[in-house]
This record gives C-alpha cells, structure tokens and sequence, in this order.
C-alpha cells in the first residue's frame, strides 16, 4: 500500500506534517520503537510509530530522522498523546531528509495503525480470504446459497478494509458493501472503465475521482472471463461489461491480492450470467413482437402478442397496460466489427431503461428488448398510467393519444442520464441513436 492511502483513512487520525511530495512511497510493514537507534531492527519500507520518549531535547530530532532515512523506512508517525504537539525541531528535520512526517491524534491508538497497515499488505491475509471466496463462487455456481455478490464485498469490506462496488456500464450501483457511491461519482467511475477498455489494455485500470483513487476491474461473461483482454472486437463487450470498482490503488498489490480480486470478479460474472438467463423469455417475448411488425402483420395480432406479454412483465396487475417502443441504434465509424452491433445494444438499452435510483436487483425485469442488425428494440410498460382505475387511465384507443402516462420516457433525458460514461464508451468511433414511440395502448397494435 501507498502513504497516501494512509492519510485518506479516517479513522487512522493521521495529519500530514511534511513530505507531501513522498506520498507515493510504498509500505511494507509497520514498527512501534521509542529507541534512540532502531535501525537493527528496520529493513526498509516501514511506516515507524514512535511517542517521541527517545527526544531528550531539539538535538536528538535530526540523528534519530537520520537513521530513519539510511534505513529506507517509507515515513515517521509521532503521536502526541505523551507531548501533545510534534515538537517544530521533528518537523524540520523530516523536512531536510525528506522524510513524510505524521501526527497521530491523541485519540488513536498506534495498535489501530498497526492492524490496519498489516491488514493491507499481509499476503496470508489476502490468500485465507480467497479460499473463502473460491468457495462461495462454488455456492453461486450451483444455485443462489451463496447470497449474491454484496456478501463477498462484505467480507473484502471486513477483512481488507477494502470498500468496492459493482457497477454497470453507466455507473449504476449493482451491488456495494456498505456506504453507496454517489450516482455522479459512479458514472465519472464507469466512463474512465470504457476509455481504459477500450485500448484493449487488461485491468485493473487505476482512476482518481475527487481526490480518491480506485482501482477498476472488469467482469465479463463466464464465456469470456478466462481471456487476458477483452475479444477481438473490444467494442462489442465494452459497452455491456460489469465493472468492479475498488476504492484502493492496486498498482503496489502482492500477486496474492491481485489474484483474489480476480477471483471476486469471476464470482459476480456468475451472478451477471444468471441474470441475464432470467431475461431470456422477456427478450423472446420482444423478439415475437419485432418480427411481427417487420412482417407487417395485422395490428390485432400484434396487440394480441402485447397482451401476452402484460402478465408476463407485470405479474398480478390485471390490465393491459400502454407501452412505449425504444429504439436503440449502435453505429461504428470503422466497418470491422466481429459481431452484430444490435447484441451491445441490446444490453445497452436494458441498462438504459433502468432505474438510476434503483440499485441491487434492477427494474429491468419490467422490459423487454429485442435485437436485429444493429438495432435493438425495447418494449416498456408504463406502470403509471396502467395501474389507474380504467375510468381514469383513458384505456381506448381513441383517448391514448390525449392521457399521456406521467411515466413516459423522452429520448434526451434518458440519452442525457448515461452521455459522460458512454461517451468514453464509444470514443470517436462510436455513435448511439435513441427514438422514444408515443405511448400506445394494447388494444390498438
């Protein structure tokens, strides 16, 4: 771990006195000494926590700070229960050396800091942890036991101190330990995931978001979760593609923790892969319906296919209720893709459609979409208005026009919802089209 992952904690009470510019050194362990010389016991990269008991007076600061350095420990901690204030002469002697310098607030206790720093960059750790999540991916693989994924991100959050969350391509929160991460903090997340992805180079890929860094890992497709890099065409995967987001910088990280986020990653694929089965009968349902009006069949068979999907999207409602058509069109600027580019819009357009309030287990199980070419065709329930006592809801054809659901969806605020990730999802080479129908009622086709 980094110095300046220290800082950023909390809850460790450290404030920086010095070496602003050091902060990216590496911590390999942690040593509480009052020794005047404690250079025989120091190997290099500590983070040193000392109550100053060794300082008899100003003189003392500069050998002691000089020992420090030879011995190539990473930075000082002084706590200021014993003395209160980190006396001036400490201060500028860290200065000279460059040596970071930290209070500890009298509040915290060193052992805090010590099991926090070991708990960061002990490999043992990191391995017990991935036995435990290796077994519950073996859960997850042979039914839902295992309890989804918050509950591994509960075990790096307990265990690790390590806070990460699941994120769609949008920056919707899918799953997190703990605190939620902010909507605009998760789409500046997602869309630095897709720029990085889309230059084919493997994960995780660092990122800064207001001062805190993360580490982004992708979660692909058990189909695809064995490949080093996305496939051959990165823009077909890019734009549907999980994304782990941890708020730690991995760059530093022991194989044994790398290893066991990669692990992570493979777990939640499971969960995205027993999702996306759950879909299969809404998208087919869309798919009778596309191939219906591409056909030009009658508007009675058709509204006859939108009745049958009612209850299958809106179980227990009772009523035909009016739907809306969104169109999704995916187009490349370079003629090379490896696959239909309706299948990314596909998955694109049942992000899209989701709540991004809702986080944990989406609304999509309300929608319907369907593909051909490079255009994906959604079909949306507009509960608002289907819910209404048929009196009030303007059920006929001749009234749907006039009693448009409160509910309905317009074509820029929903592009307007997801344009910072998918910008960088689609880069220069990529454009995203979306048409919003007007509201129509079952009964009419």
């Amino acid at each position: 771990m980094r110095l300046r992952a220290l800082l950023d904690t909390e809850a460790l009470g450290l404030r920086l006195l010095g070496g602003e510019d050091e902060l990216d050194r590496s911590v390999r362990g942690v040593m509480t000494t009052d020794l005047r010389d404690p250079s025989r016991y120091l190997s290099g990269g500590e983070l040193v926590l000392t109550g100053l008991a060794w300082r008899r007076d100003a003189s003392d600061s500069e050998p002691f700070v000089r020992l420090l350095t030879n011995a190539g420990v990473a930075g000082l901690a002084a706590g200021e229960a014993e003395l209160g204030a980190v006396p001036d002469d400490l201060v500028e002697a860290c200065l000279r050396n460059r040596l970071p310098l930290f209070a500890v607030n009298e509040t915290v206790a060193f052992a805090t800091i010590t099991e926090h720093v070991v708990r960061q960059v002990s490999g043992e750790r990191a391995g017990d942890l991935a036995a435990v999540v290796d077994r519950h991916r073996r859960l997850m693989t042979s039914g839902p036991a295992g309890g989804g994924p918050e509950v591994v991100l509960d075990l790096l959050t307990s265990d690790l101190d390590l806070r990460a969350w699941v994120l769609s391509p949008t920056g919707r929160q899918i799953a997190g330990a703990g605190e939620a991460l902010p909507p605009r903090v998760g789409a500046r997340l997602a869309g630095l995931h897709l720029a990085a992805t889309r230059t084919g180079r493997p994960g995780p890929h660092p990122a800064e978001v207001d001062g805190t860094a993360y580490s982004l890992f992708p979660i692909r497709n058990t189909g695809r979760a064995a490949l080093p890099v996305p496939s051959p065409d990165v823009r077909e995967s890019v734009l549907s593609d999980w994304l782990l987001a941890v708020a730690a910088d991995a760059g530093d990280w022991p194989a044994a923790r790398l290893d066991l986020l990669q692990g992570v990653t493979q777990l939640i694929a499971v969960e995205r892969d027993r999702r996306d089965a759950a879909r299969a009968v809404r998208r087919r349902l869309a798919q009778e319906v596309l191939e219906l009006v591409q056909t030009g069949a009658a508007p009675a068979e058709i509204a006859a296919r939108l009745r049958v999907a009612a209850p299958v999207l809106l179980p227990g409602l009772g009523t035909a209720p009016h739907w809306q058509v969104v169109v999704a069109r995916v187009e490349w600027t370079r003629e090379d893709t490896a696959q239909p580019a309706g299948r990314a819009a596909q998955a694109l357009l049942e992000e899209i459609l989701v709540d991004p309030a809702v986080t944990g287990p989406d609304s999509a199980d309300r929608i319907a979409v369907a593909y051909a070419g490079e255009e994906a065709v959604a079909l949306v329930p507009l509960t608002a208005l289907a819910s209404r006592p048929p009196e009030e809801a303007g059920a006929s054809a001749e009234s749907a026009d006039q009693d448009q659901p409160e509910a309905a969806l317009h074509a820029d605020a929903l592009l307007d919802a997801v344009r910072e990730p998918l910008s960088a999802g689609l880069g220069d080479d990529g454009r995203l089209t979306l048409g919003v129908s007007a509201a129509v009622h079952s009964a009419e086709g």
